[in-house]
């Protein structure tokens, strides 16, 4: 029954993402790819920006990883682990051990634009343990709104 759930839950995901409405903030599916993904992923779709082929591997060692039991899981969290690592170290070769820390603990956008934009507060949250819950709601409810990126970096002075 697991199984044929998350198949079903990994379907709708697919099919939400190659259908899409083009132009079109807000909804479903920036929110799943913010929950999913990373915690700037659904606010940057919703300015228009597409997810990287990286972003995309992690999800896949997701699913594999949730879905399966056995070696198939461990296989999974070798995915997520090494994909997070690489996108770690890609970054920290544009901002440093900070860039390194940023994109592994929160995400890989959040560590590549550590050099124009400030950590939010709610991402720096998502890190502690029981107060992680508020930002893991928050967020994606913002990227569901059809809220940007943009708009939250000057409502909130996120700029350097």
């Amino acid at each position: 029954m697991r199984k044929i759930l998350l198949f079903v839950i990994f379907m709708f995901v697919f099919t939400g993402f190659v259908f899409a409405q083009e132009g079109e903030k807000g909804g479903f599916v920036p929110c799943l790819a913010t929950c999913m993904i990373g915690p700037r992923v659904g606010l940057e779709m919703n300015e228009g920006k597409d997810i990287n082929q990286s972003e995309w591997i992690m999800l896949g060692g997701q699913v594999v990883g949730g879905g399966m039991t056995g070696a198939m899981a461990s296989l999974g969290s070798a995915i997520i682990t090494g994909t997070r690592a690489y996108m770690a170290y890609d970054m920290g070769n544009k901002n440093g051990f900070e860039g390194i820390l940023a994109s592994y603990c929160l995400g890989p956008r959040v560590g590549n634009e550590l050099d124009y934009r400030k950590i939010r507060m709610k991402e720096w949250l998502s890190i502690v343990p029981c107060v992680c819950i508020y930002p893991m709601i928050t967020i994606p409810l913002e990227a569901y709104k059809g809220k940007t990126m943009t708009d939250i970096e000057i409502a909130e002075g996120l700029r350097k």
